[in-house]
């Protein structure tokens, strides 16, 4: 009986590590004709994205909790912008924070809007989100200009992708 419950302990306990063994992040960037803007909404897995900002240095931030950290915002624009690049014909977008969103499933939603920008015409994504943490980190990147749409897998040996749009 004892061996029973043992083997049943480690066995959870093994799959409780194998349950994450991928490590992914979703970028969406859009550009908004309108406001000629892109419009990025970043998909993090939470207990990653905080283990790596407590890596950078960030104090623990308790994303979501009541004893969040009053800069966490602050540390989130911190990290995403020197991690994730966007270059719009020569041009290095500066992106603002515009805020997050925190869900029971442990994901975070961080959301990011790039300075003025007319016509791309070709563009450059270069994410490195989480790849300073986890080796296998694959950031998932989607972007849509007009009626174009292009999507693809960066990691720590590929890390940027450019696109000229038609």
């Amino acid at each position: 009986m004892i061996k029973k419950i043992l083997f049943s302990v480690l066995t959870l306990s093994l799959l409780s590590f194998a349950m994450h063994k991928y490590y992914v992040s979703i970028t969406e960037a859009a550009y908004n004709v309108e406001s000629e803007k892109f419009e990025i909404s970043v998909k993090f897995i939470g207990h990653d994205l905080e283990g790596a900002l407590e890596e950078a240095g960030a104090p623990n931030l308790y994303l979501g909790t009541e004893k969040e950290h009053e800069k966490a915002d602050y540390y989130l624009e911190q990290y995403i912008n020197q991690r994730l690049h966007m270059i719009v014909d020569g041009e290095s977008l500066n992106c603002k924070f515009i805020g997050k969103e925190i869900n029971n499933d442990d994901f975070i939603y961080c959301y990011l809007e790039s300075n003025k920008i007319a016509s791309p015409k070709k563009i450059t994504i270069k994410n490195t989100l989480l790849t300073e943490v986890f080796n296998k980190q694959a950031n998932t990147v989607y972007l849509k200009v007009g009626g174009q749409k292009f999507n693809y897998s960066l990691n720590k040996g590929k890390v940027s992708e450019t696109h000229t749009i038609e």
